[in-house]
């Protein structure tokens, strides 16, 4: 009888912890931190045509303290464009960017880099051409007011 009572404990100790680590673990994704900034990645994706009209493969990455920002594009259109171009469109893409994060935003540098990979998900593809974005600059211009 007591060995009996002793197994029931034991097995309502394990079946209570399974029970601790499975809630735990559901609700452990809620506890992340905005990913996708919030919805915002999925407004600049949805808007991206507008400066790079023959995009195809999207990768963004926003640092921990929201002041940096990469944008991966897979283009081989545009992988093969002039630097200038790519400088113009990487203003553009900018100036879209604070438009959609708005007024009190931490962005302070960013980064567009191309690739020719248009299945690229990578944050640094090896191929990958970069054009900085200034957002600081852009910001005391007056963009996203």
């Amino acid at each position: 009888m007591v060995l009996n009572r002793a197994i029931k404990h034991y097995f309502m100790k394990q079946l209570f912890a399974i029970l601790i680590i499975s809630a735990s673990m559901l609700l452990l994704p809620s506890c992340k931190e905005g990913n996708d900034n919030d919805g915002k990645t999925r407004v600049i994706q949805d808007s991206l045509v507008t400066v790079l009209p023959t995009w195809q493969a999207l990768h963004i990455k926003v640092s921990e303290d929201r002041s940096q920002m990469t944008v991966v594009v897979g283009d081989a259109t545009f992988y093969k464009a002039a630097p200038e171009l790519k400088a113009k469109k990487a203003d553009e893409l900018g100036r879209m960017i604070l438009r959609i994060y708005g007024p009190g935003n931490y962005l302070q540098k960013g980064t567009l880099i191309v690739t020719n990979d248009i299945q690229n998900t990578a944050d640094a593809p090896p191929d990958g051409i970069s054009t900085p974005i200034d957002f600081a600059k852009m910001k005391g211009a007056g963009v996203n007011k």
